[in-house]
C-alpha cells in the first residue's frame, strides 16, 4: 500500500472514531433533552385533565369524563391516558400503539426514548376522588432525534470530504518529490539517468532528491567517459583522419555486416569514386590542399549518407565509396547524377586545375552476392567511366527489367505459398558459456521448404521478402512455430532467441498481434528473446524504446545482433539498454590481428559491463579466439567452433 494510502485510510478511520463519538455525545444529549420534554409534557396534560375530571367525578359522570379525557387524547401527543378512581381501580383507559414515525427501525432500537408518566390527582376540595396517569406519545422526539443525527451527520461528512481533497492536494504537494524520485530509481535500474528538476521545499525531501541528483548525474557522467574512450578506439581503429570517414577496416567490417543482413535489403548499390594524379597533385600543390579536396568529397559524400546512403568510406589514398539501399534504377541516376555535379562544382569552387580528374562507378548487387563479386563489377565499372574519358560516371550491371519482374514474381509466388501451406523449417544453433561451453540459449534461423521438400536459405528468401512486404507475415509464422516448439512435450530447448525485422517492428498490427501472443502464453514469453540488428535498433529510437519497453513487461529480453561498427551504437546502448549484445563477427576476427580492433572491443566490453548488459561473441571460429575473449572477459560465444546449426 502507498503512504498516500496508508495516510488517507489513518484519516479516514481517525474520522471515523471521531464521527462515532461525536454523533453518540450528541445524540444521547439530544434524548435526554427530548426525554425531559416528554415527562413535562405528560405532567402538563395530566395536571390539567385533573381539573376538569374533578367536576365530572364529583358527579359520578362518566360520560363526560371519557369526553374530556378523548378531547385530550385526540389531539395525538399522547400514547396512553389512564383514569383510577379513588381505590385505584382503572375507569377509563385510552391508548394508541407507539409510534416513531419515519425513523429507521435499528435507529430507534439504539437510541430508544424513554417516555416517563405524568400523573395528577383529581379532587374535590379535601376530597380525593382519583387520579389520572398520561403518556405522551414519542413520534415527534424521534423524527426530531433523527433530523438531529442527519444533520450533524451530513456536516461531518461534507467536512470530511473536504478535508480529504484537501489532504488530497496537500499530500499531492508534498510526496510529488517521492513520485519523482520513485520514477528515477525506475529510470536509473532501467539505465536511463534523468534529473528531478522541481526541488521539494522540505529540507529532508530536498536532500534526498539533491542525492539522488548527484548519483545519477555521476552515473551519466561515467558512462559518458566510458562511451567517449569506445568511440576514441573506434575512431582510432576505423576512421580515416583526413575525410573523418571509414577507413578501408571499418568500410570493409561495415560492408560484409551489411550483406550478412539477411533480410534487410532486397537491393543496394555500390557507389565508388576514384581520383587521377593525386600524388602528382600533392607533389605539386603540396599535401594541405590535397587534403582539402579529400576533405570537401568527404562532405559532399555525408550530406548523401545522412540523407540516401546508409555508410561510407575512403577505401585507399584516392578512393570513396558509399552504399544506398533498396533504391529504384532511377533514383540511383538522379543520386549519381547530383553526385557528379556537386563533385565538379567542388574542384570549380577550389581552383583545381585539370590535371586532376575523377571517375565514379556503381553497380547494383543482393545479398547473395559476396564482397568480392560486387566490388569486382564496380571496379568495372570505374575503368568503364574512366575509358569514357576524364570526370565521367557510369552505372554498370543493373539488373534487366523484365528479369527482375519474372524472379521477383517467382519468388513472391513461392514464398506466398510457403506462407498459405506453412511449409517453414527451424534450426538452431547454441550460444554457450565459453568456459564450461553450457548452453546459454538457442538462436533460432527460419528456412524455407520449396515444393520438392528442399531446404531454402533465408539469404536467398528474405530480399524478395522485404521487396514485396512480406516480412511480417514471415515473422508471424516463425513466431508461431516457435510457440508450438517451446510448448511441445518433447522440445529440448531452454532459452531461445529469433530475429525480428525492423518492417515487422515498425507496423502496429504486427507487434499488437505479437504482444496478445505473448500475453496467452506467458510461460513461453519467460524462455523467449527477439533481436533486432544495429541498425535497425538505432533507426527510430522512440519506436525501439517502446517496443523494448512493452517486451519487457512481458518478460521477453531483447538483443542487439551485428553490434559494434555503427558511430550511432555506443549512444544507443545507454538510451535503450538491450538485455544483451552480440559483437559483430567481423570485429570479433579482427582481435587476433590488429592491437586497435582489439582495444576497440575492450571498450565495448567495459561500456557494456558498467550497463549489465550481457555479451555474446559470434563468429567464433577457433579455440584460440575463444582463449582470446576470455582474456578480454567475453563470456558467451556462438559459432561454428562451439556448435553447427541443426534442425529443431
Amino acid at each position: 500500500m502507498t503512504l498516500k494510502r496508508q495516510l488517507l485510510v489513518a484519516i479516514s478511520i481517525m474520522f471515523s472514531i471521531v464521527f462515532a463519538g461525536l454523533q453518540s455525545l450528541s445524540v444521547n444529549a439530544t434524548k435526554e433533552f427530548l426525554q425531559r420534554q416528554l415527562a413535562s409534557h405528560a405532567q402538563d396534560a395530566a395536571t390539567s385533565m385533573s381539573i376538569s375530571l374533578g367536576q365530572a367525578l364529583e358527579k359520578k359522570d362518566l360520560v363526560l369524563a371519557e369526553i374530556q379525557v378523548a378531547l385530550m387524547f385526540d389531539r395525538g401527543y399522547y400514547q396512553k391516558i389512564i383514569l383510577f378512581d379513588v381505590n385505584g381501580n382503572q375507569i377509563l383507559v385510552k391508548e394508541l400503539p407507539k409510534k416513531i414515525g419515519e425513523v429507521p427501525v435499528l435507529f430507534s432500537s439504539l437510541f430508544s426514548l424513554q417516555t416517563p408518566a405524568g400523573e395528577a390527582f383529581i379532587s374535590s376540595g379535601w376530597r380525593q376522588l382519583g387520579k389520572v396517569v398520561v403518556v405522551s406519545q414519542p413520534t415527534f422526539a424521534y423524527e426530531y432525534l433523527w433530523s438531529s443525527f442527519k444533520d450533524v451527520a451530513w456536516w461531518m461528512i461534507a467536512t470530511y470530504l473536504l478535508a480529504l481533497v484537501l489532504t488530497i492536494l496537500l499530500l499531492r504537494l508534498i510526496l510529488n518529490p517521492l513520485l519523482q524520485i520513485e520514477q528515477t530509481a525506475i529510470e536509473i535500474q532501467n539505465k536511463r539517468f534523468t534529473q528531478i528538476s522541481v526541488l521539494p521545499r522540505a529540507r529532508e525531501l530536498r536532500r534526498v532528491v539533491v542525492a539522488m541528483n548527484v548519483m545519477s548525474r555521476k552515473i551519466s557522467e561515467t558512462l559518458d567517459v566510458e562511451i567517449a574512450k569506445a568511440d576514441a578506439y573506434r575512431k582510432e581503429a576505423y576512421i580515416d583522419k583526413v575525410t573523418k570517414l571509414e577507413n578501408r577496416a571499418g568500410f570493409d567490417l561495415r560492408f560484409n555486416q551489411f550483406l550478412s543482413e539477411k533480410g534487410e535489403f532486397s537491393t543496394a548499390a555500390l557507389v565508388l569514386l576514384e581520383l587521377e594524379d593525386l600524388r602528382e597533385f600533392n607533389n605539386k600543390f603540396g599535401y594541405q590542399e590535397g587534403d582539402a579536396v579529400l576533405f570537401g568529397i568527404s562532405n559532399v559524400i555525408k550530406d548523401l549518407v545522412s540523407t540516401k546512403a546508409r555508410f561510407a568510406g575512403r577505401i585507399g589514398g584516392a578512393a570513396f565509396a558509399f552504399v544506398v539501399a533498396d533504391v529504384k534504377k532511377e533514383t540511383i541516376e538522379i543520386a549519381l547524377n547530383e553526385f557528379h555535379r556537386r563533385i565538379s562544382s567542388l574542384f570549380e569552387t577550389l581552383s583545381i586545375e585539370k590535371n586532376l580528374n575523377f571517375s565514379i562507378g556503381c553497380v547494383e548487387f543482393t545479398s547473395l552476392q559476396t564482397r568480392a563479386e560486387v566490388f569486382a563489377k564496380a571496379d568495372l565499372a570505374i575503368e568503364t567511366a574512366r575509358h569514357q574519358g576524364a570526370d565521367n560516371y557510369v552505372l554498370l550491371n543493373f539488373c534487366d527489367d523484365t528479369s527482375i519482374v519474372t524472379g521477383s514474381s517467382g519468388w513472391r509466388t513461392l514464398i506466398q505459398n510457403a506462407l498459405s501451406e506453412n511449409r517453414w523449417a527451424l534450426f538452431v544453433q547454441p550460444v554457450v558459456c565459453l568456459r564450461d561451453r553450457s548452453i546459454f540459449q538457442h538462436e533460432i534461423f527460419s528456412r524455407l521448404v520449396d515444393h520438392q521438400g528442399n531446404f531454402v536459405s533465408a539469404a536467398k528468401f528474405l530480399p524478395m521478402a522485404l521487396r514485396h512486404h512480406l516480412m511480417e507475415d514471415i515473422d508471424k509464422a516463425i513466431v508461431t512455430l516457435i510457440f508450438e516448439l517451446l510448448l511441445s512435450p518433447v522440445n529440448r530447448l531452454k532459452d531461445v532467441a529469433v530475429n525480428v525485422s525492423v518492417q515487422s517492428v515498425q507496423s502496429l498490427p504486427f507487434q499488437e498481434w505479437l504482444f496478445e501472443k505473448l500475453e496467452r502464453s506467458k510461460a513461453v514469453a519467460n524462455r523467449l528473446a527477439f533481436e533486432l540488428n544495429e541498425f535497425g535498433y538505432s533507426r527510430d529510437l522512440e519506436l525501439t524504446r517502446e517496443f523494448v519497453t512493452r517486451l519487457r513487461s512481458s518478460n521477453v529480453r531483447i538483443g542487439i545482433d551485428h553490434f559494434g561498427l555503427d558511430s550511432k551504437s555506443l549512444d544507443v546502448l545507454k538510451q535503450v539498454p538491450p538485455d544483451y549484445i552480440k559483437l559483430d563477427g567481423g570485429l570479433v576476427k579482427t582481435i587476433l590481428s590488429s592491437e586497435q580492433g582489439r582495444d576497440h572491443l575492450r571498450s565495448i566490453i567495459s561500456l557494456a559491463k558498467s550497463l549489465e548488459i550481457l555479451i555474446v561473441a559470434q563468429n567464433v571460429e577457433s579455440e584460440e579466439l575463444v582463449t582470446t575473449l576470455l582474456e578480454d572477459n567475453v563470456i558467451y560465444g556462438q559459432g561454428y567452433h562451439l556448435g553447427s546449426p541443426e534442425q529443431a
